[in-house]
């Protein structure tokens, strides 16, 4: 069976890296080195790729007029269960195996599947709890400063001009928005690989991105520039480059290869996970 990796408090055994079967080099690779590793990984592991592929191919069908045949909430349903199929049980099968290789168990595809579907419910209570603590924290830290501005200034809009108050607005949102998206990172992971419940997965997110800060921000910057590598292709025939690329296809394409890059980056998200929660 893939195992549940915990931290030590949480353990009533021993939580040593040797009854664990975790070997030192594992805490000591770098961010750079577990996207290495994790590439690695999924030549090893076909399934990943293959169950990624499948999402993804539903995924671009779902964007164009191949299936306008369907009514249009069927539709809505199926682009709902490939989001959360592909954004956390993806995620949640590659953490399970990456728990497995880590740990010197290999995880079969039957048991990845397997710990996926019995995570879905935990899962669920994650996702409900993220969106409930990023809406609505940010939201409430922001209303007195925005009520305060608002008494202040009677009408800040003719004051200052909308794009001013449009941005003031949004960056007051946006500061604690994404901390608490930052703080809570590792949620899926600590609910699937450490087979947390919701709150305590939150609550071991929070831990992790404070002990390993700089390697997360690290890891957030190399994310924004693979996505604009990939991204700004597709903006350059709009902006009238001359490239003979259909806009259409460069962002079928761009799409495609983003997705799969952030199956490789889950791998580097389980692997950090590890290195923190056995830390």
């Amino acid at each position: 069976m893939p195992p549940a990796i915990k931290s030590r408090n949480d353990m009533d055994e021993c939580g040593c890296l040797e009854c664990r079967n975790i070997k030192t080099k594992t805490t000591n690779r770098t961010v750079l080195d577990a996207l290495v590793w994790s590439v690695r990984l999924f030549r090893s592991y076909p399934s990943i790729v293959a169950f990624a592929s499948v999402i993804i191919l539903v995924n671009r069908l779902l964007e164009t007029d191949s299936i306008n045949v369907l009514p249009l909430p069927v539709i809505g349903v199926l682009e709902t269960l490939t989001a959360f199929a592909f954004v956390f049980l993806i995620r949640a099968y590659v953490g399970t195996i990456v728990a497995g290789e880590l740990t010197g168990n290999p995880v079969t595809i039957r048991e990845g599947l397997h710990r996926c579907i019995a995570r879905i419910p935990a899962l669920v209570g994650v996702i409900l709890l993220l969106i409930f603590f990023i809406m609505t924290i940010p939201f409430l830290l922001s209303l007195p400063l925005l009520v305060l501005v608002g008494v202040i200034l009677s009408n800040p809009v003719e004051m200052v001009g909308f794009p001013v108050a449009a941005a003031t607005v949004g960056i007051v949102f946006a500061v604690p928005f994404l901390l608490l998206l930052f703080k809570l990172w590792f949620a899926p992971e600590a609910c699937v690989i450490g087979q947390y419940g919701p709150i305590e997965s939150l609550r071991v997110s929070w831990r992790l991105t404070t002990n390993y800060r700089r390697k997360f921000l690290l890891i957030v910057v190399i994310t924004i520039g693979s996505a604009l590598s990939i991204y700004i292709p597709t903006v350059l025939p709009e902006l009238g480059t001359g490239l003979a690329l259909v806009p259409p296809v460069l962002d079928a394409i761009s799409s495609s290869v983003g997705e799969l890059l952030s199956i490789v980056w889950a791998g580097a998200y389980a692997h950090i996970y590890v290195q923190g929660i056995v830390s």
